[in-house]
């Protein structure tokens, strides 16, 4: 999938070094915090952590596709604000491994706190989300290209970009045709990973484009 995997050839930097990094991240635990204990204020019978993982969710995949998108569209379209959200995608790469984390948390909650039993595909996806958020947050560091080589930094890159796209996309699908309650978010959500795709090949296509010209020259 090449318009998930074109990512930038620079290393990562630490957050801290990031122009907003740090506010992202702590932004995005204190929205997913939020809405957290909204849900389980609101939600009846029994339901808030439901209710909670799904909320944060959705808070989490708008931080994966702002991280899809920040770099290609700095490129796309060079100006003074994108090629500052640019600079933070680290930032928001953190953002989103924090506020998935939290939903993944809200998903076991039940099963931790409660009792209850969790169904073995529910196990089976907490387990390897958590696998590959573990992944994400490791290249994050800079040392990580360091120590790996280019080509394994952007494979890792690549298996956890992959898996998140098609975990939020396939969840939108099921809860848009399958026995649920119609919700224009998932409807919503579909457009936006859709969207975050064809940027990112608009991306792929323009630096094809290039490297094409500049060997005819």
């Amino acid at each position: 999938m090449v318009a998930i995997d074109n990512v930038a050839s620079v290393s990562p930097r630490l957050p801290q070094e990031g122009t907003h990094a740090g506010s992202i991240i702590l932004l995005s635990i204190l929205l997913s915090a939020l809405l957290v204990v909204a849900s389980l204020s609101v939600a009846v019978d029994g339901n808030g952590w439901n209710l909670a993982a799904d909320m944060v969710s959705r808070l989490s995949l708008l931080l994966f596709v702002a991280m899809m998108v920040v770099e290609p569209l700095s490129r796309l379209v060079p100006n003074r604000f994108t090629a500052a959200a640019a600079q933070d995608r680290w930032g928001l790469v953190l953002g989103f491994v924090a506020a998935a984390a939290m939903s993944l948390i809200c998903i076991a909650a039940p099963a931790q706190l409660g009792g209850a039993r969790l169904a073995a595909p529910t196990i089976a996806y907490c387990v390897l989300s958590a696998a590959i958020l573990a992944v994400l947050l490791f290249v994050t560091h800079p040392a990580t290209r360091r120590h790996f080589g280019g080509p394994a930094w952007r494979a890792m890159q690549r298996v956890a970009a992959s898996y998140f796209w098609l975990a939020f996309l396939l969840t939108g699908i099921e809860r848009t045709v399958g026995p649920h309650r119609p919700d224009d978010w998932h409807g919503f959500s579909l457009l936006l990973l859709t969207a975050a795709l064809l940027l990112r090949f608009a991306d792929a296509f323009r630096a094809h484009r290039s490297a094409l010209a500049e060997k005819v020259a």
